[in-house]
C-alpha cells in the first residue's frame, strides 16, 4: 500500500485498487474442504463437518498449495476488498512514519503492539 499511495496515489483515491483476500483457514474431512475467511466461517465449518474435522490456519501464501491457490483467484470466487481512502492529509504523515528514517520509533511502536502466540486465534 505505501508503494500506490507513494507513486500512484491517484489509482487508490480512484478506487482501483483492491486486495486480494485468501483464506485464513481450511477445515476438511476426508470428503469435503471448506475454505474460511473468518473465524465465524471456521467455527460454522468445524460444527458442519464435525469433530473429525482437520483445521489448517493459513498465514500466508506460502502455506496455500499452489493447486488449490487457483480458486481463490477465479473470478467467480474471488473475494476482492477495494481500497478505500476516508482522510486523504493522513497520508503523507503515515508514509512518513512507515516508510521514513525514524528506525528506533518505528520499532517502538511494532514492540508495544505486537501480539504474542497467546494473544492470537488460531
Amino acid at each position: 500500500m505505501t508503494f500506490f499511495l507513494g507513486y500512484f496515489e491517484e489509482l487508490v483515491t480512484s478506487g482501483r485498487v483492491f486486495i486480494l483476500e485468501t483464506p485464513l483457514f481450511r477445515v476438511r474431512n476426508k470428503k469435503e474442504n471448506i475454505y474460511c475467511y473468518s473465524e465465524d466461517e471456521r467455527d460454522k465449518a468445524q460444527a458442519k463437518l464435525g469433530k473429525s474435522a482437520e483445521t489448517s490456519r493459513f498465514k500466508g501464501l506460502g502455506e496455500i498449495n499452489p493447486t488449490e491457490f487457483r480458486q481463490f483467484i477465479e473470478p467467480e470466487t474471488m473475494h476482492l476488498t477495494p481500497v478505500e481512502i476516508s482522510q486523504l492529509k493522513l497520508v503523507p504523515k503515515l508514509l512518513g512514519f512507515y516508510m521514513g528514517k525514524n528506525t528506533p520509533e518505528r520499532r517502538e511502536f511494532i514492540e508495544k503492539h505486537l501480539l504474542s502466540n497467546a494473544d492470537i486465534d488460531a
